[in-house]
């Protein structure tokens, strides 16, 4: 489960356990969990004055070889009690705090837990600068020092830890490492507190995917499952739509229609026997793609359309009239900038597909504060704009209008290429067309896009990754589900 910082608050007060007895039970677990590993190892804890500070003395009560330093005097009166049970000669004061950074073979981090927002100060960048380069194992407890829990942001300086150590659950900073990597290694340490709630973030897997996707009943026929409608391409560009074309005929789409330019129909088609190619120029494009538009139950439209005919013609009867889930993406999305207000149009739900450089473009927002705040800045874009948005980043965030949101955590370097965007495109828009639950959907492309990457690197190597191999890979996978 991976929740909020307020979530985790809901949890902790639903427990029915006081904060002094959560404190206690969450100390004494990262203790055993350190201890486990740490066997007659000197251990230095870096205390905050808050609750995760108080974390930090209970587990200095409970280890022998370990000692403490406080950063700030305990501040709370659940940190002011756990620091009165630590035996005085444990307590490091600020001038022994060298030599015993010098001695100690492992660091924990207890400064700051998921409340943390803001900046480091310039005395806690310094000391934790210190403690980075030591060349000391080190632990985080619940949260780095730093990082905010909710939204990844992590100071330059924030503690770089070995191992993480996941109070009860895993919040939102756990699940963005590929971003961040302020960790090498999360583990949850369970608690023992009831899980009422439904938690904003959603999640994902082979298991969950399987449940939602639906499975070729023995009476289907080639409508049955919907119709997938791709528009995209252009001169120089064939290769976006084929591969738009191989996303969607990797999970399946059993009606696939293509709408392009007529001088790349003849690339496309040579590729591809099963598709309908509905070939399009400047003076048919409506008559083209308005029947298509009105019989597709879920569409693309941008991939490599550099050239299309009237782009921004397209996108205006795209937005007017489809019914369906409409995929937006590549040239799609650079016709939103300063131009979102469109969106208004829309009759059905818009998933707008963007990397980073393409979301600043469209939101207004600066590349350093996107980075920082990913998850934030994506849930925002889609309230204000009624659509779901897909931040695709190492760790790629999905977000909803509602709140509802979720991150990948599937993928590997493979897909750092140029193509591997148009490939989640296909997959996304064919998920759609069958598939009732529009944000689920979403959330199972963005997943099998990445874990077919890594099935793949399995037996091929990420630098030379074939991304044409996605039907190949995902056949094996349906096979082993009986499919």
């Amino acid at each position: 489960m991976i929740v909020t910082s307020q979530e985790m608050k809901a949890i902790e007060q639903a427990s029915g356990f006081s904060a002094n007895e959560l404190m206690q039970t969450a100390g004494t677990a990262a203790a055993k969990a350190i201890a486990a590993d740490t066997a007659g190892k000197h251990i230095l804890i870096i205390a905050g004055k808050g609750n995760n500070g108080g974390d930090g003395y209970v587990i200095a009560s409970l280890l022998d070889h370990a000692r403490v330093f406080a950063v700030a005097e305990p501040a709370t009166p659940e940190a002011k009690q756990a620091y009165a049970q630590v035996p005085a000669e444990r307590i490091v004061p600020a001038a022994k705090f060298s030599q015993a950074l010098k001695e100690c073979d492992v660091i924990v981090d207890a400064v700051f837990g998921f409340s943390y927002k803001g900046t480091l100060s310039q005395d806690l960048k310094a000391l934790f600068r210190r403690i980075n380069t030591s060349g000391k194992f080190i632990y985080s407890i619940d949260i780095n020092s730093g990082c905010e829990a909710d939204t990844g942001h992590c100071d330059s300086d924030c503690i770089k830890s070995d191992v993480t150590l996941a109070l009860d659950c895993l919040k939102p900073f756990h699940a963005m490492r590929k971003n961040h990597r302020a960790f090498k290694e999360v583990r949850v340490l369970p608690l023992g507190l009831p899980h009422q709630i439904k938690p904003k973030c959603h999640e994902m897997d082979e298991d969950l995917f399987f449940r939602s996707f639906p499975c070729k009943e023995e009476n289907a026929y080639k409508g049955t499952y919907g119709k997938t409608l791709l528009i995209g391409g252009s001169w120089g560009m064939a290769g976006a739509l084929c591969l738009n074309i191989t996303g969607a005929k990797t999970v399946g789409a059993s009606y696939i229609t293509a709408a392009l330019p007529e001088e790349i129909y003849t690339i496309a088609a040579s590729h591809f026997m099963t598709p309908v190619f509905r070939p399009l120029n400047q003076h048919n494009w409506s008559q083209v793609l308005e029947p298509a538009i009105r019989e597709a139950s879920a569409l693309c439209w941008g991939s490599g359309a550099v050239g299309f005919p009237c782009r921004q013609r397209v996108l205006d009867l795209v937005l007017q009239t489809a019914r369906c889930p409409i995929v937006l993406d590549a040239e799609a999305l650079r016709l939103l900038e300063h131009n979102t207000w469109v969106l208004r149009f829309a009759k059905a739900p818009v998933i707008l597909t963007p990397h980073i450089g393409e979301f600043c473009a469209i939101s207004g927002k600066t590349k350093e504060y996107v980075e920082d705040h990913a998850l934030e800045s994506a849930l925002d874009f889609a309230k204000r704009n009624r659509c779901i948005v897909v931040l695709k980043k190492p760790n790629t965030v999905v977000a909803s209008p509602s709140g509802d949101f979720y991150i990948n955590q599937t993928g590997n370097q493979a897909l750092a290429q140029a193509g591997s965007g148009d490939l989640l495109t296909g997959i996304l828009t064919g998920l759609l067309s069958m598939t009732c639950d529009v944000f689920t959907a979403v959330c199972m492309g963005v997943w099998l896009h990445g874990y077919l990457a890594d099935c793949g690197t399995e037996y091929s190597s990420r630098q030379n990754f074939s991304l044409e191999s996605y039907p190949q890979i995902m056949d094996g996978i349906f096979r082993n589900h009986g499919l």
